[in-house]
């Protein structure tokens, strides 16, 4: 599970192979960190990630990955526990992210985790937070878009039980839609340690952007 008392630097976990991450709501003053976790993506996780290989993040997108509103758009970021020294010097391995729908019962979804770091559960782990964070809101489905060419992606959410299906207009893109079960179910109410966490932090959603 994780550590207690949980404090604002996040929570940390225990993955399926032993490592450990610590995970929190991404912040406004992450932009930074999100441009330097960019750099440590290589040229195809960029592509396959964002459908763009441009070598440098503008900061102008690094802040608008970061300035959310908690509200509508959602996100967390990954550290590793195991190696980080300090919190406040700690950099970024690995984020997800769900911003809700015009129907608030679906919601877009999207991971990166760094190339060092692939192999480790963290892509697993991550989308089972962004599912127990769904299930809190009441969200019934997520949807990720993935490039027909990322295998790697493909075989992460074909492990998940997620349906795919090709989007209309564009044969490189596949959507793959993930049925979130209802947040009784769930072992870890994770949408309240978000809010918990945020609170904590004191990142307040009224200083972030609302659509």
């Amino acid at each position: 599970m994780w550590e207690l008392p949980l404090s604002a630097g996040g929570m940390v976990m225990e993955l399926d192979n032993g490592g450990r991450i610590r995970v929190r709501p991404i912040r406004s003053s992450d932009a930074q960190e999100m441009m330097h976790t960019y750099d440590e993506l290589s040229p195809e996780s960029r592509y396959y990630r964002f459908f763009t290989a441009r070598p440098r993040m503008p900061l102008a997108m690094a802040e608008r990955l970061t300035n959310i509103d908690h509200a509508h758009h959602f996100a967390w970021v990954a550290f590793d526990a195991d190696t980080e020294h300090d919190e406040n010097q700690a950099h970024a391995i690995a984020a997800a992210r769900m911003i809700l729908d015009e129907d608030p019962h679906s919601a877009e979804c999207a991971i990166t985790v760094i190339d060092a770091y692939h192999h480790r559960g963290i892509g697993r782990f991550l989308i089972e937070l962004l599912v127990c964070t769904a299930a809190d809101l009441d969200i019934t489905m997520l949807r990720f878009d993935v490039l027909r060419d990322n295998h790697k992606m493909r075989q992460l959410m074909g492990g998940t039980g997620a349906a795919a299906t090709g989007v209309p207009g564009d044969p490189g893109l596949i959507e793959f839609r993930l049925p979130v079960p209802p947040a009784e179910t769930l072992e870890v109410a994770a949408g309240n340690l978000y809010r918990l966490l945020r609170h904590i932090a004191g990142d307040d959603a009224a200083d972030a952007p609302s659509d």
